[in-house]
């Protein structure tokens, strides 16, 4: 299954308008699953928003390129409705690409989409399930892995055009240590990672790279099949209200890692060295 979002405003482009990508899902109901983007601008959004489109079926909402920082009050009572709804939501931090709305709106972009802008969030709504998508990216990356130490309800991702191949085993397993607990293993805190592609329509194969990358980082950390099998759509589809079938997860369990196990998935595709070179 596959969990797709579209949505206009970010920065310089737009995407496929929400309602579009709920009819496609509504095709594909087996396989699809709606997101709704939702714009942060300089009007306070209308929390009614959320609940029309989770009405139509979306499962989960995103968050990206906002006019104010992610924290600002005029945002809070469209979290506060989310939470009420269940959804999970998706939150872009860290590296954006230049681009020609930043020229006519002059935001401090990288700075409304640090990830300590989530802190408020999660702690003023401790039952939203929150995502940090790309852990803060390079930029903000050790700040981001304390962040997700500290809120139960913050979870984050290694998404985003090959980034997932920045964090090695070795290294998520510092990142994901107790720091209470020194000699505690990185199972538990690991389980705060869910999986995300970033795919593109110009450059699908991502999602399997991806996928292929999480199957070897989990193996590598020693995870077991019941964690392996949440942190790769089990959390997300409890927020979601969906229920895997058992060849889902079936699929998904395989270790030691095989790249072949994914039907067409080719072995050696190149991930292009310019994150931005895909858009």
């Amino acid at each position: 299954m596959a969990a797709l979002f579209g949505g206009l405003r970010y920065g310089g482009h737009d995407f496929v308008p929400n309602d579009d990508v709920v009819k496609i899902c509504r095709e594909y109901p087996d396989v699809l699953v709606p997101l709704a983007k939702i714009d942060l601008w300089d009007i306070p959004p209308d929390p009614a928003e959320a609940r029309r489109y989770a009405d139509m079926g979306v499962k989960g909402f995103k968050f990206i390129y906002p006019y104010y920082e992610y924290d600002h009050d005029s945002y809070l009572a469209l979290y506060e409705e989310i939470e009420k709804l269940g959804f999970p939501v998706l939150f872009h931090t860290g590296d954006y690409a230049p681009n020609s709305a930043d020229i006519r709106y002059r935001r401090p972009v990288l700075k409304n989409m640090h990830p300590i802008n989530l802190d408020r969030i999660a702690r003023s709504f401790q039952k939203l399930h929150i995502i940090m998508a790309h852990m803060g990216t390079v930029y903000f990356r050790d700040l981001a892995v304390n962040l997700v130490k500290t809120h139960r309800n913050l979870y984050f991702d290694l998404a985003g055009s090959g980034a997932f191949l920045d964090v090695d085993a070795c290294r998520m397993c510092e990142y994901m240590r107790s720091s209470i607990l020194p000699g505690d293993g990185p199972q538990r805190l690991i389980c705060k990672l869910v999986f995300g592609s970033d795919s593109y329509i110009t450059a699908p194969y991502i999602q399997n790279q991806a996928l292929n990358a999480y199957q070897d980082l989990l193996f590598r950390c020693r995870m077991t099949e019941e964690d392996t099998h949440d942190v790769l759509g089990g959390t997300t589809a409890g927020w979601m209200g969906l229920k895997l079938s058992a060849d889902t997860e079936t699929r998904h369990l395989t270790t030691p890692w095989d790249r072949h196990q994914l039907d067409g998935n080719p072995v050696d595709e190149a991930i292009s060295a310019d994150p931005h070179g895909v858009l």
